[in-house]
């Protein structure tokens, strides 16, 4: 099975999300702006509990935040109220969390700017940052990192 992928979208600008969770010492995750918000790329091996906090700490600023967790065999998220999933999803969180996830299968729309990022992150492109990020760091500057080169130099997603 491969290493589980996470993003987490919230509609906040990246700006204020940033400066908050700065303040929360939460993270490290890339922000990436898009049109419709921010969307959160934590390091790689974030366990789908840590991956929680940072969808709740993003929900402190606005109030909404959605975690999605993938493979290429499944997909769960929750929304923090609700939590859906397709395929073999019990994996992507770990037997104990999923029974209390209460999970309903189904599909997850996302915005379309957030699905042409986590499209990045399935291609590798966005890899070489989120890969990179430190797992704790005594410097509070280096807990959140903002990134637009996931677009490859270009303005962010538009």
């Amino acid at each position: 099975m491969s290493v589980p992928r996470t993003l987490i979208w919230t509609p906040a600008p990246t700006a204020e999300l940033q400066r908050n969770l700065h303040r929360a010492g939460a993270g490290p995750a890339a922000l990436v702006p898009v049109v419709s918000g921010t969307v959160l790329l934590p390091r790689r091996g974030i366990g789908f509990a840590d991956a929680q906090k940072l969808a709740g700490r993003s929900r402190d600023v606005a109030e909404q935040a959605t975690l999605v967790r993938w493979n290429e065999h499944a997909e769960v998220w929750s929304d923090g109220t609700d939590t859906g999933y397709r395929g073999r999803a019990r994996p992507l969180v770990g037997t104990v969390r999923w029974w209390r996830l209460k999970a309903v299968e189904g599909t997850l729309d996302l915005p379309a700017d957030v699905a042409e990022v986590r499209d990045l992150v399935d291609e590798g492109r966005a890899d070489t940052w989120i890969t990179n990020l430190p797992e704790r760091s005594a410097l509070p500057i280096n807990m959140v990192l903002p990134v637009v080169p996931v677009t490859q130099g270009g303005a962010p997603l538009a």
